[in-house]
C-alpha cells in the first residue's frame, strides 16, 4: 500500500536537523519525491574551513558554525523568493543556531530526524562521501538535545513509517 504525503497544513519552508547519518537528506528527499517541495542539502554550501576540519576529523567550532548559518539564512532567503515550499536538511548540532535559524526564516520550522545508533553507524560506514564516521563521532560530541517542543521524525528507513510520521504531524489540526 503506497501512503501519500499530505503536507497542506505545514509551513512552506521545513528544517530537517540532527545527527550525521540520522537520515535527513533520506527524509527530505522522501518528502521532496512525495510533494514536490524543493530539497535543498545545506551541506553542499559548508565553508571550507569546515571542510577541512571534517578531513581532519575535528569538530567544528563555534566561529565556524558563526559564520556558515549566515550563509545559509541567505541561501534560503533567496530560495524561497523562487520556490513556494522548501525542504533544508543540516545537522544544526546547536539550539542557538536552530534558535537564529528560526528567528531569521519566515514561516519555518524546525524537524529532528533521529534513528537508532546502530543504524546511524551502519550508515555512516556505508558512505562513500560526507561525514565519515570518525568525523561524526567528533561531532556527535556537540549535539544538543532539540527543545521539548520539537517534532521529532524517529528514521528507521522506512519510508511509510517516515510518511505516517509526517501526516500526523501536518494532518489538519
Amino acid at each position: 500500500m503506497r501512503l501519500n504525503l499530505d503536507l497542506a497544513f505545514a509551513p512552506s519552508t521545513l528544517f530537517l536537523f540532527g545527527l550525521s547519518g540520522a537520515g535527513k537528506s533520506f527524509v527530505g528527499d522522501l518528502i521532496g519525491e512525495q510533494t514536490g517541495w524543493f530539497v535543498y542539502h545545506a551541506d553542499d554550501d559548508i565553508t571550507n574551513e569546515m571542510r577541512l576540519a571534517l578531513k581532519e576529523k575535528r569538530p567544528f567550532t563555534q566561529e565556524m558554525r558563526d559564520r556558515y548559518f549566515p550563509i545559509i539564512v541567505e541561501k534560503i532567503l533567496s530560495l524561497q523568493q523562487h520556490h513556494e515550499h522548501l525542504v533544508i536538511t543540516q545537522g544544526v548540532y546547536k539550539q542557538q543556531h536552530r534558535d537564529f535559524l528560526l528567528n531569521k526564516i519566515p514561516n519555518m520550522e524546525m524537524i529532528c530526524i533521529d534513528a537508532p545508533d546502530q543504524l546511524i553507524s551502519r550508515r555512516l560506514t556505508k558512505r562513500s562521501e560526507g561525514i565519515k564516521s570518525a568525523s561524526a563521532a567528533a561531532l556527535r560530541l556537540d549535539f544538543e538535545p532539540p527543545a521539548k517542543d520539537t517534532k521529532i521524525i524517529h528514521n528507521d528507513a522506512s519510508s511509510e513509517r517516515i510518511i505516517n510520521q509526517l501526516n500526523q504531524y501536518f494532518r489538519e489540526r
